[in-house]
């Protein structure tokens, strides 16, 4: 089944081996001059364009969206916006690391600064309780370039993690850390989950339920969409056209 996905904040060359050959990833990145969302103002401003995307994305066919940061930021009010599944990569990498582990998993982050807003969403998520510890790597976004570095930090906490805090599973807190898990899983034979991975093999499994068997998100409750009438007007001073 051909699929086509928007992974918002990924990079092209992330998905060449990730994809399953009939899916279809587009790439958008996050508002002009934005490198990194470690900062609640950061994101505020992404989270206008992660609309903007969202709802156009579904007009032109797309099967899913990824929001590709593990903040998740925007996540909410595209579910409201939008009938097709909507994944924030933090979501499904803590659903994955808790299907994965008979007991508790940790969460790798660059800064101390990211751990409460990811831990207030690991909360309302239903996964609070499954979190072993919070491990920090002492990096920024833009530190990860370095890869090497990123690397044995990710090795060094993952092992504190496993050894120390008893994780069962460890998730890679920050898509700035793609295409790292692999060498840190063969080095501690414990799972290591890439949050660009987890994102894309969730949307794929969502994009076909509500392909071959409308289901999505549901769309009472916490997600029901605003009354067309109301929204319309706003989001057209906001975005200039109609959603």
């Amino acid at each position: 089944m051909k699929l086509k996905i928007l992974f918002i904040g990924g990079l092209k060359e992330w998905f060449e081996e990730m994809a399953e050959p009939d899916t279809v990833v587009e790439t958008p990145w996050f508002e002009s001059g934005l490198t990194h969302l470690e900062y609640e103002f950061y994101e505020h401003i992404a989270v206008h364009q992660i609309i903007e995307f969202s709802v156009d994305a579904e007009k032109k066919g797309f099967d899913a969206i990824v929001i590709g940061c593990f903040y998740d930021p925007g996540l909410r009010e595209v579910r409201e916006l939008v009938r097709i599944p909507v994944v924030g990569v933090c979501q499904a990498s803590l659903s994955v690391a808790a299907s994965l582990s008979a007991g508790k998993f940790s969460v790798l982050v660059g800064r101390r600064k990211w751990i409460p807003k990811m831990a207030d969403n690991a909360r309302i998520y239903g996964f609070e309780s499954r979190i072993a510890s919070w491990r920090v790597l002492g990096l920024t976004v833009p530190d990860m370039l370095d890869r090497e570095k990123t690397q044995a930090a990710i090795l060094r906490e993952a092992k504190a993690a496993v050894e120390e805090d008893m994780a069962e599973v460890v998730c890679l807190g920050c898509t700035g850390m793609a295409g790292q898990a692999k060498h840190a899983q063969e080095e501690l034979g414990v799972p290591v989950l890439d949050p660009v991975l987890m994102g894309l093999k969730m949307a794929e499994m969502k994009a076909t339920l509500w392909k071959r068997f409308g289901i999505s998100h549901s769309k009472i409750g916490g997600y029901e969409a605003p009354p067309y009438d109301e929204l319309s007007p706003i989001y057209k001073r906001t975005y200039g056209k109609l959603p």
